[in-house]
């Protein structure tokens, strides 16, 4: 499914992604002919403009889920391991606490499967909800959902977070 037609399949929705969809559709500049990329960007730019980026990164992550198949498959691993916190994780040997400016350190077993775009899909996870976290010393460090992924010990993806992402992450396995 493309980005276009997720936004006009959401317009006909009584909730707010609806009401995002439709003030998409209704905006005259929406670059609807350019790249996937470039539209994600422009909404991300708009909706922080307007106030509406909280609604539109849970709408950016509703269309991943269901063209991403390496967020489809970290987000069962959540659900078949009852993983429900960031100490849920930490307990099951998947979470270690990081140098404080990656948050944790996350490690999802594949057990010889990646699945088939696993690179892609992990760059295009890898810009999702962009949040500003203090840390100790008063400084603030940029965090991603998923901050660094990568697949390097080949038995596993491997990303950091804070436990802010990873909160929003386990929101997504409902």
């Amino acid at each position: 499914m493309t980005i276009n037609k997720f936004i006009k399949q959401c317009s006909s929705l009584d909730s707010p992604f609806g009401d995002l969809a439709n003030d998409i559709l209704s905006d005259e500049n929406f670059p609807s002919s350019k790249p996937e990329r470039e539209i994600i960007e422009y909404l991300d730019f708009k909706t922080i403009q307007g106030g509406t980026n909280s609604i539109f990164q849970e709408f950016l992550a509703e269309y991943r889920k269901r063209n991403n198949q390496t967020l489809k498959f970290i987000l069962n691993y959540f659900k078949e391991n009852n993983i429900k916190s960031i100490d849920d994780a930490m307990a099951k040997g998947i979470a270690t606490s990081f140098v404080e400016s990656c948050g944790y350190l996350i490690k999802i077993p594949v057990e010889n499967y990646f699945p088939e775009n696993v690179i892609n899909d992990l760059k295009e996870l890898e810009t999702m909800n962009e949040k500003w976290v203090e840390i100790s010393d008063g400084e603030k460090v940029q965090s991603h959902m998923l901050t660094r992924p990568n697949i390097n010990d080949g038995n596993s993806i491997n990303f950091c977070c804070q436990e802010i992402q990873f909160d929003f992450l386990l929101s997504l396995t409902d």
